[in-house]
């Protein structure tokens, strides 16, 4: 499969899609805290985020995120103004159309009318992954997660996309990720990752936002030439 037919029939688009605010991720981390906080507090039936697998802790956090919290105005900024739905596992082509159903774990679609864009892949892409003692850094958050960013399987006309961590074994960010993030040849595999930037405040209680941005591998089809940097938000939850 191609898709050069994207950018047949006398459409224009623009790559890389508009950035987006800080403060979009701000709110979508935000929303994604308290999504945690109420499957901490109040969980549904049978399930224990302490013991729950990856795919049931997404499956979860998607339902309270799209059926409660976009919907009742609960966390800040987080409503049908700056977000349409959110998305679990839905399919996506990647950069080159040899993957056409790629699917990132959560996609929150985008309420902004931008009319230069591919809409399909006008969103805030989100991959999730279980970070401890039993998932290391190295293959599960990286290999299997982050990479899927620099290499155009995700996000790959975007310019932000975000890491959602189900962190247990008291695992931290500055901690446990910035030393794999800084060695050869993760480093280079991973588009040589500059420092952690922090958005917004630090919380009183768990890990702030950050980002880390990164080089991509990738040449944009169309004749867009090669792909610009991405910024790589980390949103890590305990679990």
């Amino acid at each position: 499969m191609t898709i050069a037919g994207f950018f047949a029939n006398g459409i224009s688009y623009r790559l890389p899609h508009p950035r987006l605010d800080d403060a979009v991720l701000l709110v979508a981390h935000d929303a994604i805290c308290r999504g945690f906080e109420l499957l901490r507090q109040s969980p549904p039936p049978n399930f224990t985020l302490a013991t729950a697998g990856e795919d049931e802790i997404t499956r979860q956090l998607q339902w309270v995120l799209e059926n409660r919290l976009r919907k009742n105005g609960e966390v800040a900024g987080f409503d049908e103004r700056v977000f349409r739905k959110v998305w679990r596992a839905p399919e996506v082509t990647n950069v080159d159309g040899n993957h056409p159903a790629k699917k990132p774990d959560l996609v929150f679609e985008l309420a902004r009318d931008e009319p230069l864009v591919l809409s399909t892949h006008d969103a805030l892409f989100v991959e999730s992954k279980p970070v401890g003692k039993t998932h290391p850094l190295t293959t599960d958050y990286c290999d299997a997660g982050a990479k899927r960013f620099i290499n155009g399987d995700y996000a790959w006309a975007m310019q932000e996309a975000m890491m959602v961590a189900y962190v247990r074994d008291g695992y931290k960010l500055a901690a446990n990720l910035a030393p794999v993030l800084a060695l050869e040849p993760r480093h280079s595999a991973l588009g040589k990752p500059g420092a952690f930037q922090t958005v917004g405040a630090m919380p009183a209680t768990g890990e702030a936002l950050c980002f880390t941005q990164h080089a991509r591998s990738f040449v944009w089809p169309g004749g867009f030439g090669p792909a610009s940097t991405i910024r790589l938000f980390h949103s890590w939850h305990t679990c």
